[in-house]
């Protein structure tokens, strides 16, 4: 392998472990100050002193189902579930893996480097 490679593969291992490393440092603070329990009241409407549950009613439900059919009543509770990732602890989760794979990513792109080496004749 070629100096340049060997350039290459060390930065690509280099940029893992700092990536890895960072990721999960992140993960942990946002683990750490997060608040324990989940906002609930995200999902709440006040009217006339009384709350309601807005994504969860009887009502929202068969209102997205008769303008969006099922599949737009899937989506949007697709929808929600996405948008409670970037909230408290289970950002943390999210932060986590995602260090995870980009940091494998790099780890392995650089492995590939010096599997499929070729050895150039030099002129």
């Amino acid at each position: 392998m070629n100096s340049k490679n060997q350039k290459l593969q060390r930065h690509l291992y280099r940029a893992s472990v700092i990536v890895l490393v960072i990721g999960l440092l992140g993960a942990c603070l946002v683990y750490y100050f997060a608040a324990d329990g989940g906002n609930h009241g995200l999902g709440y409407q006040v009217v006339d002193g009384v709350s309601y549950a807005t994504g969860e009613s009887k009502a929202y439900v068969r209102d997205m189902e008769m303008y969006g059919g099922t599949s737009g009543r899937l989506i949007g509770s697709f929808n929600q579930w996405l948008a409670s990732l970037w909230h408290g602890k289970r950002l943390a989760y999210v932060l986590a893996i995602g260090a995870a794979l980009i940091s494998y990513a790099c780890f392995w792109f650089a492995r590939e480097l010096e599997l499929f080496a070729t050895d150039e004749p030099k002129v």
